[in-house]
């Protein structure tokens, strides 16, 4: 790329997404507003110079919108695009990508956008089918990418209800896409729940004690997660006539979903 108004310049290009204006290049592209409304995130791909990710989002008066741009460059410096998202309602885009993973030789792209206060979007880009595409998109409030228990590849940790107590969730990195994987890191649970044990107060919202007691049973502790919710329960009869109907339901079924640990008979 020349400099940073020739990537202004392509990704506008991109806006409004029609396949004719697609294919042109950027010496073709449309007039660009000024950079100060525009807000750009730009990654070369590992290994793959002549190939950027960018991302970029424009305030505007009816809220914020944003895409995604897969492009190359070729050796006489146009730049052809791959492949764009949707152009969606976010903001403050960042990219990385995911060590030690890639997908039929490209790196596999992890770009995070806000799309409210306390509420972000997470895509993962990567090649499927020999072409450039989404894989799969995570909503969350904060994600993390570590190590656990000495894995190669790093998980995902997503997570949410940040304003109520957080339940993260676990993701593992396949080979392929990311699966759901909570269940198999109880040690990871323990360490939180230990840690939330010591810090909430003792007349904490029984929404908060629900979201404690899951983070129990993924930490495969049974009878720490009936304990906190039977004292939730207890708690919230007290109030009487005050007590709240819908937090006894909402403790009952939080009650009913703890699995039974199955007792083997030697």
């Amino acid at each position: 790329m020349r400099n940073g108004l020739t990537l202004v310049l392509f990704v506008i290009s991109m806006f409004p997404q029609t396949s004719s204006r697609a294919q042109q290049p950027l010496s073709q592209s449309p007039t660009a507003p000024s950079t100060a409304d525009v807000a750009l995130a730009t990654e070369h791909f590992p290994d793959r110079d002549n190939v950027r990710i960018v991302c970029w989002s424009i305030r505007e008066d009816i809220g914020p919108v944003s895409e995604i741009v897969v492009f190359e460059t070729d050796p006489e410096g146009q730049a052809w695009p791959l492949w764009h998202s949707a152009i969606d309602s976010s903001y403050s885009p960042k990219i990385r990508f995911l060590p030690g993973a890639t997908l039929h030789g490209l790196a596999v792209a992890l770009v995070e956008r806000q799309n409210g206060a306390a509420s972000s979007e997470l895509d993962v880009i990567g090649k499927f089918n020999g072409h450039i595409a989404r894989l799969q998109r995570f909503e969350g409030s904060e994600f993390d990418i570590q190590p656990i228990q000495g894995a190669t590849l790093p998980f995902l940790i997503v997570h949410n209800d940040v304003d109520v107590l957080d339940v993260p969730e676990i993701y593992r990195w396949n080979s392929v896409r990311f699966v759901r994987d909570s269940a198999a890191h109880p040690d990871f649970y323990r360490q939180i729940l230990a840690e939330d044990r010591k810090t909430l107060p003792l007349d904490s919202a029984a929404i908060v004690l629900i979201n404690l007691a899951r983070i129990a049973v993924l930490a495969s502790d049974q009878a720490a997660a009936r304990q906190i919710l039977e004292g939730a329960r207890s708690s919230e009869l007290s109030k009487g006539a005050l007590a709240n109907a819908e937090t006894l339901r909402l403790v009952s079924q939080a009650l009913g979903a703890i699995p039974v640990k199955e007792h083997r008979v030697p």
